[in-house]
């Protein structure tokens, strides 16, 4: 007996601590608890001229919603996740609001703004967006007067239900094959007749690239490159070696310089002099294909003799399939991939070969841009190491206003009082006179006479920046200001030569210019780095 009643306390005292411990669980997982998300609703018009709006409320996490119909006198009605709503309006607009309640008792809203009326919905106007770089992705959305809701039907399937959006919405879909379809889209009102339209699309297949690709933004101080408009480029002995088998076209996508590879099996890059890349940490090359399924990406190091097949050669080839998702077809890709997954590699300090590679062989055409190594340690510059690049204009056609190699008039001011915030410095790099503008929003140089600058075609300049890639330039005539936006690689000198026809093509003279001016007030407090600025033919 006095067993039986120890095992009964003890039982007891289990109880109360599972008890206790059932409380601590069930209120940490309260903790992890939110206001419901996601917060949309389904709405339906009766069309038989009653004004019976249906509503079906959604989001994540919530238990109940409450409707404010919106209309006067009208009371809010709160039903279960799961269930429908409707309410009789008389014509006009309301805005409908719904407060979802989660099961914490925290609370998301959700407005719609609804127009009932009993005439037909007029100025029906539909808009496809297709997706140039994605032809079978479509973006619908449309307008009207006296609309409630539109259906929209893709017209890709034999039975199709319709897709349902309100005004100042829109609807996405996305078509698995190519061909002609027809989008039809209904728009209804709380009366009997609906007003429809049309539109045929094609969808297509994109088999080149429509846009050059991105700018890549390494710091060019920390790269090597073999070919990127961006970067200064080292020098490269050929881009399709005799051995390859590809065909090469040097073509321009919008301006911006790019390598297509057609029938590409496999091809051969080679620089004159053998790439030291043992301070970098990554490659980079940026490639678009609408056919490739497989592409390989080889370095091969020559060893120290410098030499093909002198003993010391070493390689390692990366293999990327477009089945794993490595890369995508129809777009551009950056492979930029860790110089340490070459493992075959047994130095970095003489690469003489990169050789690339399609699957399916002799198959697939592949366009490629921003090839370069990078270090991804590395850290930035904030001023200049070297100087600008000595000016090789003929003193005789040159006037210039800020430029060691040149004349300067003496009556120039590189810091006239507008009330800015930039600071003014001249600077000595290796000899050779800078001038630095730091924490800047605008700044002015007045000339000091006024610069007849018609016998001349060019104005020229030399920016230098950590923190501009863009910096607006003014030309100040008396017949007016013009700009024209001064694109800077960043830290390194960009030497930039403007035709004056880029000012004088927006209806000002250059026969009085007596002022320039940059305008950073897009982004203030940076520093960017000027020297040469001169006209010249």
């Amino acid at each position: 007996m006095k067993i039986l009643k120890l095992l009964v306390a003890f039982l007891a005292v289990v109880t109360v601590f599972t008890g206790c411990e059932d409380d601590v669980i069930t209120n940490y997982a309260f903790q992890d608890i939110s206001a419901p998300q996601n917060l949309t609703a389904d709405f339906d018009i009766a069309q038989d001229d009653s004004g019976m709006l249906i509503i079906t409320p959604a989001g994540e996490g919530a238990s109940t919603f409450t409707i404010y119909y919106g209309a006067e006198g009208s009371e809010p009605e709160t039903i279960n996740a799961g269930e429908t709503a409707s309410y009789t309006y008389a014509e006009g607009e309301y805005l409908v609001r719904i407060v979802a309640t989660g099961s914490t008792g925290l609370t998301s809203e959700y407005s719609q703004l609804v127009t009932i009326s009993f005439r037909a919905p007029e100025n029906l106007v539909l808009t496809v967006d297709q997706s140039a770089a994605n032809p079978s992705n479509v973006v619908v959305s449309a307008e009207a007067d006296f609309v409630t809701l539109f259906d929209v039907y893709f017209g890709d399937e034999t039975t199709e239900d319709p897709v349902q959006f309100m005004p100042g919405e829109s609807v996405s879909h996305e078509y698995e094959e190519l061909g002609d379809y027809t989008i039809r889209i209904i728009a209804k009102g709380a009366g009997v007749a609906t007003t429809e339209t049309t539109e045929v699309i094609t969808v297509y297949e994109v088999t080149s690239p429509l846009e050059g690709a991105p700018n890549p933004i390494e710091k060019a101080a920390s790269v090597i490159s073999l070919f990127s408009g961006v970067y200064s480029d080292i020098e490269m002995r050929t881009w399709r070696t005799d051995w390859s088998q590809a065909s090469l076209t040097d073509i321009d996508i919008d301006g911006n310089a790019t390598k297509q590879y057609d029938e590409l099996s496999f091809v051969g890059v080679e620089p004159v002099s053998p790439i030291d890349a043992s301070s970098m940490t990554h490659f980079n090359i940026d490639v678009w294909t609408g056919t490739a399924t497989q592409l390989r990406i080889k370095l091969v190091d020559f060893g120290s003799d410098g030499g093909f097949d002198g003993g010391d050669d070493s390689e390692h080839e990366v293999t990327l399939n477009l089945d794993n998702g490595d890369f995508e077809q129809g777009s551009w890709v950056s492979l930029d991939l860790p110089l340490s997954a070459f493992t075959g590699l047994n130095g970095r300090e003489h690469i003489a070969q990169l050789i690339y590679s399609a699957g399916p062989a002799g198959a697939a055409t592949v366009y490629v841009d921003n090839v370069y190594f990078y270090d991804e340690n590395y850290m930035s510059l904030t001023t200049p190491d070297t100087a600008a690049t000595v000016p090789s204009a003929d003193a005789g056609s040159v006037f210039s206003v800020f430029s060691d190699s040149y004349t300067n008039p003496a009556g120039v001011n590189y810091y006239p009082n507008w009330g800015q915030s930039t600071s003014y410095e001249q600077i000595d790099l290796s000899g050779n006179a800078a001038i630095k503008y730091g924490n800047a929003n605008y700044q002015g140089i007045d000339i000091g006479e006024e610069v007849d600058a018609s016998a001349y075609s060019f104005v020229h300049i030399d920016v230098w920046s950590a923190d501009y890639t863009t910096i607006p330039f003014f030309i100040i005539d008396t017949s007016g200001e013009r700009s024209i936006t001064l694109e800077v690689k960043p830290e390194q000198w960009t030497s930039i030569d403007i035709p004056l026809s880029a000012f004088t093509d927006q209806g000002i003279s250059i026969n009085n210019i007596f002022q320039f001016k940059f305008d950073v007030q897009h982004n203030t407090g940076g520093a960017f780095y000027i020297d040469n600025l001169y006209f010249h033919n």
